[in-house]
């Protein structure tokens, strides 16, 4: 497998260089960027900006796997056409931050179900499909993919509901970021979330958490079992990127760490 690193725990005190340049010296080579003021702000179009990071991913040696919107300022699924709109015109700025950048996916999120009238989740589906549809022309018109995420107040939050809607829209291009904690706080065990997802797997989170919180933990202070994670994908033949997700006051304490630990609990990278 190939280990990357995201940068969502630099975000409040850190540079998108500088964070690069951190991971960069953990020996990891794959980051996924996330872009939220102040860390990388993807409604700005700064060609400086674009070249300073494109310099620093060179210098390191570094592959840009993937560019993040904050999921909690974004709804693709709303009832008020305005909201919808906001967050289409939001991942719109990103694809095209993505395209400078030269990363292949851009990590999209399935709106937010209404947790007190789940009855209602079937009618957010349609503005949805409507902004996902939109979303995957604009970012094949630049050349970028779109990857969707497990994200535990989205309308799509289990493996199933995810791979079901891919196949049934046609998108067999859209390959999946499978959030082994987002998916343990929803209570769908990781393990087969993983083999329901079986080819379709473009990017893995890993990040501990405690049974019933939802977090992006460090390794090992949770009650998530790598060991069974681990097994699962060797045992699909996963060869593909498997990025730590952790937040925590000394990020890449964390991701050196959990890497270290991923490594003594059977992971190879």
């Amino acid at each position: 497998m190939i280990l990357g690193a995201h940068t969502f725990g630099y975000v409040w005190h850190s540079t998108p260089e500088a964070a690069f340049d951190a991971i960069a010296a953990l020996g990891i080579r794959h980051v996924q960027l996330m872009a939220t003021a102040p860390h990388f702000d993807p409604w700005v179009v700064d060609m400086p900006r674009t070249r300073r990071l494109r310099a620093c991913l060179a210098r390191n040696g570094q592959t840009a796997l993937a560019l993040d919107l904050a999921s909690s300022d974004m709804n693709l699924a709303s009832p008020a056409p305005d909201v919808v709109a906001f967050a289409r015109d939001a991942y719109a700025r990103a694809i095209a931050r993505a395209a400078e950048l030269g990363m292949p996916w851009v990590c999209i999120g399935s709106g937010r179900r209404h947790g007190l009238l789940p009855h209602v989740n079937v009618q957010l589906m349609e503005p949805f499909r409507r902004a996902f549809a939109y979303l995957h022309r604009e970012a094949d018109r630049q050349d970028v993919k779109l990857i969707l995420e497990n994200h535990p107040h989205g309308l799509l939050y289990t493996a199933d509901q995810m791979a079901s809607f891919l196949d049934a829209e046609g998108y067999d291009d859209v390959p999946i970021i499978y959030d082994v904690a987002n998916a343990a706080f929803v209570d769908e065990d990781p393990v087969e979330g993983l083999a329901r997802l079986k080819g379709k797997i473009g990017i893995v989170h890993l990040s501990d958490a405690p049974k019933g919180r939802w977090g992006h933990d460090p390794i090992g202070s949770g009650d998530i079992d790598f060991g069974r994670i681990c097994a699962a994908l060797v045992g699909q033949g996963y060869d593909g990127h498997v990025v730590l997700e952790i937040l925590c006051s000394t990020p890449s304490e964390g991701l050196r760490d959990g890497a270290a630990r991923l490594r003594a609990m059977g992971f190879a990278f």
